[in-house]
């Protein structure tokens, strides 16, 4: 079968970036061939043998490179030439565009987005002549591709992921009505989730008729092959991902790591305008897109210590809760005085936690207080992020806890405790998930599926998490395994949350090692038969075969 998958960002990172690259190297392995546009400017995977770039003017795409594949089917990248801007749903930075959000952008420029894109699109769809197009997230793809596959005859599906309805859709009206546009002409839209099905009738259903018909759930799936228990010794592990590590970074200079900083260090400071200088310092230190530069000696050392660590996979950002995790480390280690905490991400609360984990450490609490209460003014993709912050402190006042608190902040050695790894990606991470004893996902916004969660029970590993939305779907499997246990394993949702994190963390810590192996396999054993990229690959053709029979 020949599919066209349009994607609008890239095939590395994280979130939909990885889900089209994981989907596309399964359509690969069982034999079909490809055409994914998206803006990726080495798209150098195992799975695709041509890159190609389609730019103004040109009557057919440019080749970049082409190479050999050991896949039985065929995949060709095109990059489609888009201007210098480029729409994204949650500010973030990607090298040579000028990025904004989608509801700051001006009509003139949306409708050049959208020119620009459908003019790539009917090339493409002409000289590929494709069975069925994917369109990913639902806007704005979806409605710029309709009247591309009406006119060729070809169908189209549409598949969702979270951020574009919580961050575009909900917040402009512009995006609600080419939301629902391009879902009324789809064949059928794949949800990840209950909650995500739920999401799109919620917000499109009285725009769209018969969308309930349409929507086929489909779970994404897990790279078990990439994701495996602990094989060998986590010294030897960390020195592979450290091999990864610097055959990504070879050509990178120092000025690369070190050339969007202002000049001068974080000074201090507890006014909106200090803490607004010193994140913008931090963060500008290096590109988004690297590892942090002492990544593998700071996970070197701590595999020589043989501390136990816990871990936060994802993205940098307010809503996935990762700010409630630094404050939960002092109580776990009154317990635990040898415990590590290891973040692996980027985005823009880098340098937010950077700030906050020095406020811990130094025991200064009303600056913690300060930082928490700018994170609420600044940060405001969900409501309150830094609440549960501040209530917690408050609780340790009420409690009468505050003294001791921070006598554990001031003794726990925090900063040594954590390490900041930066973005590393999947081929990266992947070596060091397995040694966790616990993932922490206590995100606070909706999500559409909780795929870090199930990577986690690829390695053995059990998932500390927030139990709604499309976590749900992804947690489901734990019920059968860990059994009563589970309700010491799940997060609350809103103020209790820290504590919530830290009894977590020491239930798990203090569970016998050989209860945690066992369940680690029978995690793994279940995420191999419910969670494959295969089978959702699968499940999407079916779809597609049952629209071209018609």
């Amino acid at each position: 079968m020949r599919i066209l998958i349009a994607h609008g960002y890239l095939l590395k990172g994280t979130g939909s970036n990885q889900y089209v690259q994981s989907l596309a190297r399964a359509f690969c392995g069982q034999g079909h061939h490809l055409l994914v546009t998206c803006q990726d400017d080495d798209p150098d995977l195992d799975f695709v043998s041509v890159f190609m770039a389609d730019e103004a003017g040109l009557a057919a795409p440019r080749v970049v490179w082409e190479k050999e594949t050991d896949y039985p089917g065929s995949c060709m990248v095109v990059k489609p030439d888009i201007g210098g801007l480029l729409p994204v749903y949650v500010m973030d930075s990607y090298e040579g565009f000028r990025v904004k959000e989608f509801t700051d952008l001006t009509d003139d420029e949306l409708h050049t987005y959208v020119e620009l894109n459908r003019g790539s699109h009917t090339r493409l769809v002409e000289q590929f002549v494709p069975d069925a197009i994917l369109a990913n997230h639902a806007v704005m793809l979806p409605a710029i591709l309709r009247p591309v596959a009406e006119a060729a005859e070809v169908p189209y599906f549409v598949c969702t992921h979270g951020s574009a309805i919580d961050f575009t859709v909900r917040r402009d009206d512009r995006y609600l009505h080419y939301g629902a546009l391009g879902l009324a002409g789809a064949r059928a839209v794949f949800v990840p989730s209950e909650h995500s099905r739920e999401q799109v009738l919620e917000v499109f259903a009285d725009r769209t008729t018969a969308l309930d018909e349409k929507l086929v759930l489909v779970s994404p799936g897990v790279d078990t092959e990439l994701f495996d228990l602990a094989k060998r010794e986590f010294d030897e592990a960390v020195g592979l991902m450290g091999e990864e590590v610097s055959a990504r970074t070879a050509s990178v200079r120092v000025g690369d790591f070190l050339g969007r900083g202002e000049d001068g260090e974080a000074g201090g400071g507890s006014g909106a305008s200090d803490f607004a200088r010193d994140i913008t310092w931090i963060n500008g230190l290096h590109p988004e897109w690297l590892p942090e530069p002492d990544v593998t000696e700071r996970l070197g050392e701590l595999a020589e210590s043989e501390r136990p660590f816990v871990m936060f996979l994802g993205k940098l950002l307010e809503t996935k809760g990762v700010q409630c995790i630094l404050p939960a480390l002092p109580l776990v280690m009154r317990g635990h005085p040898d415990l590590a905490l290891v973040v692996v991400g980027f985005g823009e609360q880098r340098g937010m936690l950077q700030l906050m984990l020095q406020a811990l450490a130094d025991g200064d609490l009303l600056r913690l207080k300060r930082l928490s209460e700018y994170g609420n003014r600044e940060y405001d993709r969900v409501d309150g992020a830094f609440e549960p912050v501040l209530s917690f402190l408050e609780g340790l006042s009420d409690a009468g806890e505050m003294d001791e608190y921070i006598r554990s902040c001031r003794e726990g050695g925090l900063v040594d405790a954590v390490t900041f790894t930066g973005y590393l990606t999947q081929e990266e991470h992947r070596h060091i998930l397995p040694y966790a004893k616990a993932l922490l996902v206590p995100s606070l916004a909706p999500e559409a599926f909780g795929l870090v969660a199930t990577e986690a029970m690829a390695c053995g590993v059990v998932p500390v998490a927030s139990l709604h939305s499309g976590l749900r779907t992804a947690l489901e499997p734990l019920e059968g395994i860990w059994g009563d246990d589970l309700d010491e394993l799940r997060l609350e949702d809103g103020e209790g949350i820290v504590r919530r994190i830290a009894s977590a963390v020491s239930a798990v810590l203090d569970m016998p090692a050989d209860l945690l192996a066992s369940r680690g396999r029978e995690m793994r054993s279940v995420v191999r038969e419910r969670f494959s990229w295969d089978a959702v690959a699968a499940r999407m053709t079916d779809s597609f075969d049952e629209a071209a029979a018609d």
